[in-house]
């Protein structure tokens, strides 16, 4: 059904309760994540990680230990059988159209372009704002979630932006994306 299913990090797969995770130990998935990734690979067996991780350039987040926590999860995504193509981070504080921190759709065109991904026949699903506003920039479809962060930007949401569907979490939106 999607090319592929691009995924935001912090809020989407994973909790967020420091604000920036610069410790392995600190990482931990959603108990829900895999069981709503074996429902979401029916849809596409293609994931792409986005994230902005801008405590990089702030100095609270050091780069050895984001690669740590990388590695750890495309570990978890292969013994799953998830097909993570890849894990896009944006350190960066520019914010225009194409620029790699979202709302910019750097991040998708350099997946766009290293990976031959179809962005209108693929979809965003993140926590954000900036995730919604990014899948629309680049013309995806999108499912925003109201773990994470979500639920303080819901007004928001939906008052300047058509998610396709609105959800709880990853494992709601899972179970719902027929709806869209």
């Amino acid at each position: 059904m999607f090319d592929t299913i691009f995924l935001d990090r912090d809020g989407t797969i994973n909790g967020d309760p420091l604000g920036y995770i610069n410790s392995l130990s600190d990482y931990h998935f959603y108990d829900y994540t895999f069981e709503a990734l074996d429902i979401l690979k029916k849809y596409s067996n293609n994931f792409v990680i986005v994230t902005n991780q801008s405590g990089l350039a702030k100095g609270k987040l050091d780069i050895k230990n984001l690669n740590e926590i990388h590695h750890f999860v495309r570990e978890e995504f292969e013994k799953r059988d998830l097909n993570l193509r890849e894990i896009y981070f944006s350190q960066d504080y520019h914010e225009d159209f194409n620029s790699m921190r979202k709302p910019g759709i750097g991040m998708f065109l350099k997946a766009k372009e290293e990976l031959d991904i179809d962005l209108k026949n693929s979809l965003m699903i993140g926590d954000s704002i900036v995730d919604i506003q990014a899948a629309e920039r680049a013309e995806m479809k999108s499912i925003f979630l109201l773990s994470g962060q979500g639920k303080s930007y819901l007004e928001d949401v939906k008052r300047d932006y058509k998610p396709n569907l609105i959800a709880r979490d990853l494992l709601h939106a899972a179970k719902e994306i027929s709806s869209i």
